[in-house]
């Protein structure tokens, strides 16, 4: 039996295959999706220092898939070849500035470092050829530094450099006191402070416990800061053990970020 349908009849049919497939679509797919919510419950940011000794754990560090600030120190033989590794992998770049200390080998400075005999000449000049040598740093931290962290005056003649560039501070915490922080607030410099040592103990217990405070302080503060280290403090141990605890935070509703973004996120709102 042939049935010939009218020309409305034919309209109403495909019509109606229309929405039938929208509706099976909508569930065969939209329906699936998991409801997130778009505002991270805390921010990381992660500096790793010691850039600039072709340390373990370069290499590895330029393949994690989180945003990552390299701390690099000026004036040695890898200085721009770490630098620019860095940089191609992603990273934002900051001075890790060499400060004497008040103890401690002076081996582990590196050639010029800020030492408390300069003359605020002499200061200048180092800050300035180092950046030079790192042209895309965006902020200083200190390498050590214990003893010159204390003195004003030449803290006064570093953060001076420091805004006059445009860049920011962080204070890498080698010492208890506030003169970086009220000098910073006093010339109206960009100033963070590290939080978090991921591995004062060189051992995946010792960093996974560092991360997971970092995670608890991001969600109690908004945001947390910490800092590792690639070479002999750190290396792969800290690069394996900050991959695996990454994704863990990141499912808690922790989103890692560059150092520079915690003044947009952050510091912008509170002036």
């Amino acid at each position: 039996m042939i049935i010939i349908l009218n020309k409305k009849t034919i309209n109403f049919i495909i019509l109606a295959l229309i929405i039938i497939f929208l509706f099976i679509f909508k569930f065969a797919f939209f329906e699936k999706a998991v409801p997130t919510s778009t505002t991270p419950s805390g921010y990381i940011a992660l500096v790793i220092d010691d850039f600039g000794n072709n340390g373990e754990g370069i290499d590895e560090l330029t393949k994690l898939n989180i945003p990552i600030t390299a701390a690099v120190m000026p004036f040695l033989e890898y200085t721009e070849i770490d630098a620019k590794k860095a940089y191609d992998a992603n990273m934002e770049i900051i001075l890790h500035l060499p400060m004497e200390p008040e103890k401690g080998d002076p081996k582990w400075l590196g050639p010029r470092a800020i030492r408390s005999n300069l003359c605020d000449y002499e200061i200048r000049e180092i800050i300035n050829d180092a950046l030079d040598q790192l042209q895309w740093a965006k902020g200083i931290n200190n390498h050590m530094g214990s003893k010159i962290m204390k003195d004003k005056i030449i803290m006064k003649e570093i953060l001076n450099v420091v805004k006059e560039r445009n860049l920011y501070f962080l204070n890498s915490r080698t010492d208890e006191t506030n003169v970086a922080a009220d000098l910073s607030k006093e010339l109206e410099v960009v100033y963070f402070q590290r939080d978090v040592f991921l591995d004062n103990e060189r051992n995946e217990y010792s960093i996974t416990k560092a991360m997971n405070q970092l995670g608890k302080i991001a969600l109690e503060k908004g945001y947390a800061i910490g800092i590792g280290h690639v070479g002999g403090q750190g290396g792969k141990i800290t690069v394996d053990t900050i991959e695996k605890m990454s994704k863990k935070l990141e499912e808690e509703g922790i989103k890692f970020i560059y150092l520079s973004q915690i003044e947009e996120l952050f510091l912008r709102k509170s002036k």
